[in-house]
């Protein structure tokens, strides 16, 4: 009997604890905080070149979401000479634009803002909204488009059909409001 006594005061040492284990309260959970993905910086500031019917052209460098009307005073306001309808000084300013004052009666060079090539929509750089603009291009078309850019920007808009991405009908409808600046 002393060595069963001997055998069992260690087991109910044993059982003791483990119960003493189960009844203590389970440590709290981590805490898993989530966090969404650091947006894409906006640029704090556009550079545009001012040339033209102004006081001092050149290249000016303004905050983002400035607009033409900011430029044009950055570079000493438009000259007596300068046509004051050519221009829609409310236009938000891009990065890397060009605005050319004309005078009256002169054209605005290609790529200045105003001139036809500008006003096109920019294969290499639209948005898939922009893109679903043109005529005969939906969603799905905008995002093929733009798929192909991100993988070999376009040399020519010519490309839009010889990559298959638009058929010729299409394509007759919009060579003319496209461009690849």
């Amino acid at each position: 009997m002393p060595r069963l006594l001997l055998l069992a005061v260690p087991v109910l040492a044993l059982v003791g604890a483990g119960a003493g284990l189960a009844t203590r309260p389970a440590p709290p959970p981590p805490v898993v905080e989530a966090t969404d993905p650091p947006a894409t910086p906006t640029p704090a500031v556009v550079v545009v070149d001012v040339v033209g019917a102004v006081a001092h052209p050149g290249v000016v460098r303004l905050p983002a979401g400035s607009r033409v009307l900011d430029a044009l005073l950055a570079a000493g306001g438009m000259t007596g000479d300068a046509d004051l309808t050519a221009l829609n000084k409310a236009a938000p300013l891009r990065d890397g634009m060009r605005i050319y004052v004309p005078r009256p009666g002169e054209q605005v060079p290609a790529g200045g803002l105003g001139s036809t090539a500008e006003t096109k929509v920019d294969i290499n750089h639209a948005s898939p909204t922009e893109l679903e603009a043109l005529p005969g291009v939906g969603a799905a078309t905008a995002a093929r488009i733009v798929r192909s850019r991100e993988a070999k920007p376009f040399a020519r808009v010519e490309e839009l059909q010889t990559r298959g991405l638009l058929s010729a009908r299409v394509f007759a409808d919009v060579r003319d409001l496209v461009s690849t600046r």
